[in-house]
């Protein structure tokens, strides 16, 4: 277990992604890969970061409405 943690933390995703146990929050596989790496990343972030991160999907999901 020690060494599978090591080998995620190391490829920048979760020891459930490389077991393929991952949760699908999207049926399309690209959607749920990136939305499983955008959560991976989001756990090292502090706080503001990841604020800033929900702000700035937000203004992207605004300017797609106009």
């Amino acid at each position: 277990m020690a060494t599978l943690i090591r080998i995620a933390e190391t490829l920048g995703t979760t020891p459930n992604w490389l077991l393929g146990l991952s949760a699908a929050i999207s049926d399309d596989p690209k959607i749920a890969s990136l939305l499983d790496r955008f959560t991976n990343a989001a756990n090292g972030m502090t706080l503001r970061e990841l604020e800033l991160c929900v702000i700035q999907a937000e203004a992207i999901v605004a300017a797609q409405e106009k």
